[in-house]
């Protein structure tokens, strides 16, 4: 968490294994989601820097090995977080209310990198 204006400007959040992935919410700014090794999504409170809720989404991933190897990315898309799977094969939707998942896409490969777009009104 950063505070630009009290101290301690930085301030950092322990996690129960390390950091595969993060995304933070753009409709709810003060909240956030962090992936950990041990395949455990976490939602952070960024104002008190502390987990509120976590569940078990997929199998354990390693930090370890090349910068490139593929594991799971994070995207908000609305009121559900899009996960990639890639040892699983699949793209999970989980609710940002439960952190339960609401379904899942089967995909071909291994999927890495997620991109969400969406658009609104009568014409774009």
């Amino acid at each position: 968490m950063i505070d630009p204006a009290e101290e301690p400007h930085f301030t950092y959040i322990a996690l129960p294994f390390r950091r595969v992935d993060f995304v933070l919410d753009p409709a709810k700014p003060a909240q956030g989601y962090v992936l950990t090794e041990d395949g455990t999504l976490h939602r952070i409170d960024l104002l008190k820097a502390e987990i509120t809720a976590s569940a078990k989404v997929t199998a354990p991933y390693s930090m370890e090995g090349h910068w490139n190897d593929p594991r799971p990315r994070l995207a908000m898309a609305g009121d559900e977080i899009v996960l990639s799977d890639p040892n699983a094969g699949l793209v999970r939707r989980i609710s940002v209310e439960t952190l339960a998942e609401t379904g899942t896409v089967a995909v071909e490969g291994k999927p890495y990198n997620l991109t969400v777009v969406g658009g609104s009104g009568v014409s774009h």
